[in-house]
């Protein structure tokens, strides 16, 4: 049944090409050329608007085959081999991820999340849940993806910043959120250098456009994790496996952030806090336009700001105390320095006081010997007189 006619309120409604790709049937891209070219009908109408919603419990068939109830939703793991395709057909008629063995003998209907383009390899999620993923390959959920990339030359410092401020390309700028220098590889005659990169953006053939924007050219390209969820260590190449419990609760909470996220929007009395409105502002300096990667970015910000803050409290601390000793320091040198001031002073005055001293002694010394004279010569003078009047005294008695 049609939206447009609902009647009963406790009927769930979806639209359509999400319920063609619970059902199996095909991918979401898919499902919308089957809708506009007249193929599927609800309750016996053909419907050709795209983003029609249904009612879940609506009779559909495509190509006059009715489809049967749900089947129950899987979720894999492969590794996509080196010069594969990941959609179903190929109009160069290259081999596809839907023509490996293991792909085939699987009897649901899955869809590979994302893509990897020819040459490039790794990790590759197939699943018949729409959901989830369309949580795990919109750009506006910001999932992050990592890739192992092994360039021709060697990587620089200064290549990694340009990858982390952004590079601009065709189709608008691209950056991104991490990068890792790793070991170099001995390429015949070259050497080449293995880097791992985390972006968020699905956009066709990006990392190795970055790379080419960049005047370098990659032999190899792996994705080595979607989020947290990494490749299986021991799945070789062309080779699949069923999630574990662990990964599907992985991959179950990512699609549940996603239905808060859209749930939030829905919301008509919802009101901007303070935090939203910071939230937004946030958004708006960086590229891309994802709550999720904002929120992470602030919790960055926040923890870098908290380490900055305790750094520099650290810093202080340890600038107080070298000023602190350095102040002792000053102190010592100056009570010494006073101190050597202080015996130099009296040494000085002592010897001021000897030298006066001496010099008085002396002088003293210089006074009497000049008193001494001064008597000696009166005395001589004294006897002169004497004799010149005994000599006159006697010529007169004469």
């Amino acid at each position: 049944m049609v939206k447009d006619v609902q009647k009963n309120q406790n009927s769930e409604f979806v639209r359509l090409n999400v319920l063609l790709q619970e059902f199996g049937v095909s991918s979401r891209r898919k499902a919308d050329e089957l809708i506009e070219a007249g193929q599927v009908k609800v309750d016996g109408k053909v419907v050709k608007k795209l983003g029609t919603k249904v009612d879940r419990a609506a009779s559909i068939s495509v190509d006059g085959k009715a489809l049967k109830s749900k089947p129950a939703k899987m979720i894999y793991l492969l590794n996509k081999p080196f010069m594969t395709i990941t959609s179903r057909k190929d109009e160069k008629e290259r081999p596809t991820i839907f023509d490996l063995p293991e792909i085939k003998k699987l009897p649901l209907n899955v869809q590979s999340v994302g893509r990897l383009d020819y040459r490039s390899e790794g990790l590759l999620v197939l699943t018949n849940d729409g959901d989830l993923s369309l949580a795990l390959s919109h750009p506006k959920y910001s999932v992050e993806k990592t890739y192992a990339v092994l360039t021709s030359s060697s990587f620089t410092i200064e290549d990694a910043e340009k990858l982390k401020k952004g590079i601009e390309l065709e189709d608008g700028p691209a950056k991104v959120i991490s990068l890792k220098i790793g070991n170099k590889e001995k390429l015949g005659n070259s050497v080449g250098q293995w880097i791992e990169l985390v972006v968020t953006e699905g956009r066709n053939r990006l990392v190795r456009r970055m790379m080419e924007a960049l005047g370098l050219s990659v032999v190899r390209l792996v994705r080595v994790a979607i989020g947290d969820l990494r490749l299986p260590g021991k799945l070789e190449p062309g080779k699949i496996r069923p999630a574990s419990e662990a990964e599907i609760k992985y991959l179950n909470d990512i699609k549940k952030d996603m239905e808060q996220q859209e749930s939030k929007k829905k919301k008509s009395s919802y009101v901007l806090s303070n935090e939203v409105i910071a939230k937004r502002k946030l958004i708006k300096k960086m590229s891309l336009n994802d709550s999720d990667y904002a929120r992470e970015a602030e919790r960055r910000e926040k923890r870098a700001t908290l380490v900055a803050k305790t750094r520099k409290q650290s810093n202080e601390e340890i600038q107080n105390k070298k000023r602190s000793s350095e102040w002792q320091k000053e102190e010592s040198a100056s009570s010494k320095k006073t101190d050597k001031n202080d015996s130099q002073k009296r040494s000085f005055e002592i010897e001021k006081n000897d030298s006066k001293k001496r010099s008085f002694e002396i002088e003293k010394k210089g006074q009497n010997k000049e008193t001494k004279a001064i008597k000696f010569s009166k005395n001589k003078n004294s006897k002169s007189k004497d004799s010149t009047r005994k000599k006159s005294d006697t010529k007169k008695r004469s």
